[in-house]
């Protein structure tokens, strides 16, 4: 794996972490990371999951507990609910953490083009599954 070239490489031989959070089981956006991960070899980012995020205070604890300030991190996720996505956002802001929202851009572009509003059920895609067991 190829390293970036810079002079002030502030990641020296720190693996980052990537925190995949979800208001359901999080195997969205840990399929996403580990796809974007695989781009750069075995072992290129520590990966954690945080399911079942039902608030922000669940949030909150969980980074006053296990954010690690020597490491580098984003967060990736995927919530139903717009309101708590936003609130989640806004906490990870406030902690200086990059985050990228997984699942809110693509309901949108999909509302846009069929004119229907989310369900903003949390798991759809796995009672969808099971709908035809």
């Amino acid at each position: 794996m190829a390293k970036l070239d810079l002079d002030d490489d502030i990641y020296g031989q720190v693996v980052p972490l990537i925190y995949v959070l979800s208001d359901a089981r999080g195997e969205t956006a840990n399929t996403v990371v580990m796809a974007a991960a695989a781009q750069f070899g075995d072992a290129s980012v520590d990966i954690r999951r945080l399911s079942n995020v039902k608030d922000v205070d669940t949030v909150r604890a969980y980074f006053d507990e296990n954010f690690d300030a020597s490491r580098p991190c984003a967060v990736f996720h995927t919530f139903a609910n717009g309101i708590l996505r936003r609130e989640i956002r806004r906490e990870l802001d406030r902690r200086g953490i990059p985050s990228i929202d997984l699942l809110g851009p693509a309901v949108t572009v999909i509302s846009t083009l069929t004119g229907e509003e989310p369900t903003r059920e949390i798991g759809a895609v796995y009672k969808e599954e099971g709908a035809g067991k």
